[in-house]
């Protein structure tokens, strides 16, 4: 029997009564996280256009529909996963599971509460396709080299993202084994995502967990209409998913384990809107803050891992919110100025404060083999703030805040829900939603958003 049929055979069999209270416990903080994330885009940037162009390409849903979060308006499911996928990405803010280097909840959690919704069913059921969907795509990303992936200029969440979303509406779908092979076969030829946005700080790296999650959702759909899929979609020797975009790749990853330790419990929450290679820096920058003399500071250096170089290292200084949320130099400078690193750190007239800007010009990013030979198990870095006279204050960041290390606590996430659903659908709402989502097993049906 293939890994791939034996995580298949999983997701078809998984049933809440097999996980142990943490982690129905982890996946209602999960999915507490991932709405939250996407309430809190509901008004951000061009995501109100967004909805309003594409709803008026759509025909009046005929079939099954499910609500587009805090906009006030249904579409068909597939559409209406694209927009909540896009909203749930957008400010950067959802979870990392940091052995796959990939945004799990914005593909999966987004992807089983649209269709959880369409076809009615209880919050049982839900979580058991949000546990089933963070187990498949989590190990499908541990069972490839995510270095070298990141290196080849793919974005992992999009290329895996497609295994969890379509494990996550195949248990939902009540696919069958064969079927759920077929599916998850499907879901690898649809992978795609690239890191060039960055290069010229595009906008649409929330199109790559969207797109996923859709794509995952057609991989179920089709099979269970009967289109079949590849078995060996992922180590082929010609043509299998591993080879086409990491240098290695290890199949006993993706079974190892399964059924008795849950990648649920490996999740980091973001407490700031931004890369979350961007977050051990602005931890250190904040930890040494209250004993800098800014005025002092001649430069600022951020020893971290190979990958974190080259993705938020030096990309010159931004012009834009999407710049500044891939940039070390900007945010450990704006930690530094403003004592916090939150949405309103990335509006225009922060990003043009001139101090700011003097002080992440004098940022260096630079490779450190300790740093480098532990990721991604632990992502870290030291930052060391060097003065005119010579002094200098450093500090080694090795579990960032919300990590599984260093986790937010449960009143942090709450009140991390509470102001992003809030700014979306106001405080009542967000309210009775938050406390549904917090029973979801003995919810008969989940709500519409």
């Amino acid at each position: 029997m293939t890994e791939l049929r034996q995580l298949a055979g999983f997701a078809v069999k998984f049933r809440l009564e097999q996980a142990p209270e943490e982690v129905v416990k982890a996946a209602k903080y999960c999915v507490l996280d991932s709405i939250g994330s996407a309430l809190g885009a509901v008004r951000y940037e061009e995501i109100p256009e967004l909805c309003r162009e594409l709803r008026q390409w759509c025909a009046a849903p005929a079939g099954r529909t499910a609500s587009v979060w805090g906009q006030g308006f249904s579409l068909d499911v597939f559409q209406a996963l694209l927009l909540n996928g896009m909203m749930g990405h957008a400010l950067e803010l959802d979870d990392v599971h940091t052995g796959s280097k990939s945004h799990v909840g914005a593909v999966v959690v987004e992807t089983a509460w649209t269709l959880a919704e369409a076809l009615g069913e209880s919050g049982g059921r839900l979580l058991e396709a949000v546990i089933t969907g963070y187990e498949v795509m989590a190990r499908v990303g541990m069972a490839m080299d995510v270095v070298s992936n990141r290196k080849r200029g793919w974005h992992g969440t999009g290329i895996i993202g497609t295994f969890g979303a379509a494990a996550a509406a195949g248990h939902l779908l009540g696919l069958n084994e064969d079927q759920m092979v077929s599916a998850l076969g499907m879901a690898g030829t649809q992978s795609s995502g690239l890191w060039a946005f960055l290069e010229e700080g595009a906008t649409c790296k929330k199109l790559h967990p969207a797109r996923a999650a859709v794509n995952g959702l057609t991989a179920a759909v089709l099979a269970k209409g009967g289109m079949t899929g590849p078995e060996r979609i992922l180590d082929a020797r010609d043509g299998g998913l591993y080879r086409a975009v990491a240098d290695s790749f290890d199949m006993k990853i993706l079974v190892n384990g399964l059924g008795t330790s849950y990648e649920i419990l490996k999740i980091d929450k973001k407490p700031y809107p931004c890369c979350r290679t961007t977050h051990h820096a602005i931890d250190g920058a904040l930890m040494l803050r209250d004993r800098a003399d800014l005025e002092q500071v001649e430069r600022i250096l951020v020893e971290t891992y190979e990958v974190g170089v080259l993705q938020c290292g030096s990309q010159g200084y931004p012009s834009s919110a999407v710049e500044a949320k891939f940039s070390i130099p900007y945010t450990v400078a704006a930690a530094l100025v403003r004592g916090n690193v939150s949405l309103a750190e990335f509006a225009p007239e922060v990003i043009g404060d001139p101090l700011i800007q003097s002080l992440a010009n004098r940022v260096q990013v630079t490779a450190d083999p300790l740093f480098t030979g532990r990721y991604p198990d632990r992502w870290g870095c030291r930052v060391r703030l060097i003065d005119k006279d010579g002094s200098e204050l450093a500090v080694q960041v090795d579990d960032m805040s919300g990590s599984v290390a260093k986790p937010l606590t449960e009143e942090q996430e709450k009140r991390k829900f509470e102001g992003l659903a809030g700014e979306g659908i106001g405080a009542d709402r967000s309210r009775k939603l938050e406390a549904a989502i917090l029973k979801l097993e003995t919810e008969e049906c989940i709500p519409r958003i």
